[in-house]
């Protein structure tokens, strides 16, 4: 069976003019299956599934693909996206049959594009030259052939309008719509496809379609393949349904899923979807039965605990035999059932906690003397009635993974699901659940999470203690404030049902996003995010246990009982926060700041920092506390109407309360608004909402709220508002400069900055590179209130990727890749080269660098005197800078220029160059694809043996 089909099929493809074919098999007698092809396809492509959830090849096949791996297949080595499936057979009662595609059937088409030939080649798309269905058969006056494939040739809409362009199979219209550059990522919060309006992203995959069907049906022209396209194959069958219905009164009976052509309207057979659906005989239809599952219930039966299996050969091929008949072309698989009572148990997971994999890469886990560190699980859900909200929770998970590869206390959950899948059940003490939720209607929560709201509230009703669960959350809110009797009315109904069952907000609690000024989902997350990951960082690196007072005397006090829980809750994070600044923090200095800061461009800049006689390691991070300024601090004291030296009950430093002025200096932020507003039941305002106070900052709101004559002085309160006000957090960064590099950077004068007399000619200094955002807490607030020197706390914190650098055997050349902001550990590393070929030193010797560096066209001054010194000290092989453009290129994009592309290959293959990359999110992920486009080889070989460095931020 398997060898006439596979000889037949060869003959009817007959070199690409394809002699359309239909191969019967005898048909199934009663009470029996018949003959029966796994194969959906005689040519499929296999789909495996990785350790990572992901498919490599095609998703529509991984069931077929498992099948057959345990009926004893081995697949290719190195597994690939193309690899064709073997074709296994099952004649009447027999066992499978397996047999290998020949190479003359097998070959691939490469598509290519006759304008775009080098974008289609680094996308690799290849399809196979024939379609050749295996799974329909006929029933013919009852009898049924249940094993007739047919051959014929493709229409073109069927590879690149389904076969490569469906989301559940190739995907490959976003790629497509990338690598022509159909949609521009220089605009401000445009990353991707993804982060496009829903009508322009509609209007790239169209274009992105168009164009990937044009190259399939050129492609196949030039290969000699024949092929049908859409508006021909459309306009026969037309024709022959008029003269149909002209000769018989009625039109051909046609089933429009089938028929209809996916590009729509255009195409005239579209408007024909209506015709009749009956079902004539003679009928082609599907098997009543599945193959596999088939073969799984007749090798149950078998008196045998093994399976047998009958591979055939293409070239000496053998009569499959039943079980028990003698026979020595089967193969036994040596996989014996489980014994009566016992079960198969499946391989331990792959899967480690962070603390875990952060030991198996030398990085010990984050610890503190003064607490125990508690394992912190995040969960992000959603709720919308279209699709924003779930692209937000999509890029968060993206994110939160990567925080979480530094963080060894933090594991993030794999899938975004709708907010009903969340079961406050699963919900555990250290949970931190972060919600996207969008409005509909009269701002009501839409149906995905109307079930969570409903359970939440029957808990609430049965409840007879007070909630003990302690979990903490935070709420982007996706609403529109043009609408402002509804604005974020279903964020705000979520939150109150999270802080019934016992949530407790961190990070504000609920960020009120507004599509009237983030209108792209990247700017959403991007204001949301600046205020989340701080706060992440500092709860995971802080561990506070999670507490709630709770009693059985306390239940029913009214809402006095969350202000008790609000406050023991602060503090204990101010605690944690008193501890840290004593046994962490030092105290450093605003030394400079690069002129290019207060000419207002919004590219990068450098920062000196002044940290007096400590000394710092090369390739490590600073962590900065950007403190409130004396100004800050004395207008709080005004606003609250007492002494900075009272002291306050605060209960925060362990053996003695701080006083007020020490406390709004260093722990509290006055520039974000406030953390909670219980606080505000108590003070009678008709000038401040609820509303506007969540969104003010915490110094404006109490300076109106003193000026107006609204806010007493009573100790109490100003005790409670002092313990809502948000945490300050600290921002972390790359050094950029080489403790053995003298003299430390040094900047034009100007006349607002005078050379003179400047902190760093003496002090012992360190660079960092700040990429400024416009609400930034350090970038824009703490940098633009005062001019250096301005003091700071800040502390160090190891950097493991960049701190990898520093083991390179000295003579090994090595690949860096970087952009903006990822220079920072770039420079400190040259300049570490640098001073090490001023003095000689064994370090001189050291391989070359080649440097792959994209700034914007302003930055290029900053880096420039370290690329040329340098370059003069021999230490730089290649040095290619990509300013941005507006044309789409990106720093990575060369490395598969004519001019870099052998070259590449030639350093990591032939040299075995190290590679360092230091960039965004997507940009890595971008880079690494085009690298292994380049090299031929999978990144991961080269990350397992440590030649591939990645820092992402």
């Amino acid at each position: 069976m398997a060898k006439e089909l596979v000889m037949n099929m060869c003959q009817a493809f007959n070199n690409g003019n394809v002699l359309p074919t239909v191969y019967v098999f005898p048909p199934r007698h009663i009470d029996s299956r018949g003959p029966m092809i796994w194969n959906h396809q005689v040519l499929e492509f296999a789909g495996y599934e990785m350790d990572n959830g992901t498919i490599l090849g095609d998703p529509n096949s991984t069931a077929l693909t498992k099948a057959i791996i345990e009926l004893g297949w081995t697949p290719p080595s190195p597994r690939g996206r193309w690899d064709l499936l073997p074709l296994v057979v099952m004649a009447d009662g027999d066992v499978p049959s397996m047999i290998e595609i020949p190479s003359e059937l097998g070959r691939l088409v490469e598509i290519r594009h006759p304008r775009y030939d080098a974008e289609f080649k680094k996308l690799d798309l290849k399809w196979v030259t024939v379609p050749a269905l295996t799974r329909l058969g006929f029933d013919i006056g009852g009898v049924q052939y249940t094993a007739a494939p047919f051959i014929g040739w493709f229409m073109d809409a069927e590879i690149g309008v389904r076969d490569l362009a469906d989301t559940f199979r190739y995907n490959a219209l976003p790629d497509v719509a990338q690598a022509l550059g159909l949609f521009d990522t220089a605009n401000e919060g445009i990353e991707g496809l993804d982060d496009l309006l829903e009508y322009e992203r509609l209007s790239v995959l169209s274009r992105a379609q168009q164009e990937l069907t044009y190259a399939v049906h050129w492609s196949y022209q030039q290969a000699k393949v024949s092929m049908s396209d859409t508006l021909t194959a459309s306009l026969k069958w037309c024709r022959y349904d008029d003269e149909f219905k002209a000769k018989n009164g009625f039109r051909l009976p046609a089933d429009p899923y089938w028929l209809a052509p996916p590009q729509g309207s255009i195409v005239p057979v579209w408007h024909r979807g209506g015709a009749p659906n009956y079902q004539p005989k003679p009928m082609i239809s599907r098997h009543v039965q599945d193959p596999i599952k088939a073969w799984e219930r007749e090798k149950a039966s078998l008196d045998t605990r093994t399976t047998l299996l009958h591979v055939v050969n293409f070239k000496k091929l053998r009569r499959p035999t039943l079980p028990g008949k003698s026979s020595s072309t089967y193969c036994v698989l040596p996989t014996p059932p489980a014994r009566s009572g016992e079960q198969n148990v499946p391989p331990a997971s792959q899967t480690m906690p962070a603390s875990q994999i952060q030991s198996s890469l030398g990085r010990p886990p984050l610890s503190h003397d003064h607490q125990p560190s508690l394992s912190l699980s995040v969960t992000v859900s959603y709720c919308s009635a279209g699709t924003f909200a779930e692209k937000v929770a999509m890029k968060l998970i993206q994110r939160l993974n990567d925080l979480a590869q530094g963080i060894g206390n933090l594991s993030v959950c794999s899938v975004v699901k709708p907010l009903d899948d969340l079961r406050t059940s699963a919900i555990r003490p250290g949970t931190i659940v972060l919600l996207v939720v969008s409005s509909t209607g009269q701002g009501e929560v839409p149906n995905n999470g109307s079930q969570f709201i409903a359970m939440c509230d029957r808990e609430n009703g049965k409840r007879l203690t007070a909630p003990q669960t302690s979990f903490r959350y935070a709420i982007y809110g996706n609403g529109d404030s043009r609408y402002a009797a509804t604005y974020n009315g279903a964020a705000h109904a979520v939150e109150q049902r999270l802080r019934q069952i016992g949530g407790l907000a961190f990070a504000g609690g609920l960020y009120q996003g507004d599509t009237a000024v983030c209108t792209t989902v990247l700017q959403a997350l991007n204001s949301w995010w600046q205020k989340l990951r701080p706060a992440i960082q500092d709860l995971a690196s802080d561990s506070p246990k999670l507490r709630r007072a709770n009693s059985n005397d306390d239940f029913g006090k009214g809402p006095m009982i969350r202000t008790v829980d609000i406050q023991t809750e602060a503090r204990s994070r101010h605690r944690i926060r008193s501890i840290c600044l004593r046994t962490e923090y030092q105290t450093a200095k605003v030394a400079q700041v690069s002129p290019s800061y207060r000419q207002h461009h919004l590219g990068t800049y450098l920062v000196t920092l002044d940290i007096g006689s400590r000394l710092h390691e090369d390739m490590r991070c600073i962590q900065v506390l950007p403190i409130n300024s004396p100004t800050k601090v004395r207008r709080a004291l005004r606003a609250l109407g007492v002494s900075g030296s009272t002291q306050m009950c605060l209960d925060i430093s362990g053996t003695e309360n701080a006083s007020l002025s020490s406390f709004l200096t260093d722990y509290v932020d006055l520039e974000s608004p406030f953390a909670n507003l219980e606080w505000l039941q108590t003070v009678t305002t008709s000038t401040l909402t609820d509303d506007r106070v969540a969104t003010l900052p915490s110094l404006d709101v109490l300076e109106h709220l003193h000026s107006s004559g609204h806010l007493p002085t009573e100790l109490n309160l100003t005790t409670a508002i002092c313990l809502a006000l948000p945490i300050l957090h600290p921002r972390t960064y790359s050094i950029a400069s080489s403790l053995s590099y003298p003299p430390a950077p040094k900047f034009p004068a100007s006349k607002s900055q005078p050379r003179k007399g400047l902190p760093y000619e003496s002090a012992n200094n360190l660079t960092i590179v700040v990429k400024p955002f416009p609400t930034g807490r350090f970038s824009h607030t703490f940098l633009s209130s005062s001019a250096p020197p301005t003091p700071l706390r800040y502390r160090f914190l190891p950097s493991p990727p960049a701190e990898k650098l520093l083991t390179i055997p000295p003579t090994t050349p090595f690949i860096v890749i970087a952009t903006g902001a990822g220079f920072a550990p770039v420079r400190c590393f040259l300049q570490r080269r640098i001073a090490a070929s001023r003095s000689q030193s064994p370090d001189s010797q050291s391989g070359r660098i080649s440097l792959f560096l994209g700034f914007k066209q302003a930055d290029i001054p900053l880096f420039s005197d370290t690329l040329n010194e340098a370059a003069a000290a021999g230490l730089l092989e290649r040095l290619c800078v990509t300013p941005s453009n507006d044309h789409g290129e990106r720093v990575y994009d060369r490395l598969g220029d004519e001019g870099y592309r052998e070259w590449v290959r030639g350093m990591v293959v032939e040299r075995q160059a190290w590679v360092f990359v230091c960039m965004g999110l997507e940009a890595a992920k971008a880079t690494r694809k085009v690298f292994e486009e380049v090299v031929g080889e999978d990144v991961g070989r080269m990350d397992e043996g440590g030649r591939w460095v990645e820092e992402v931020f």
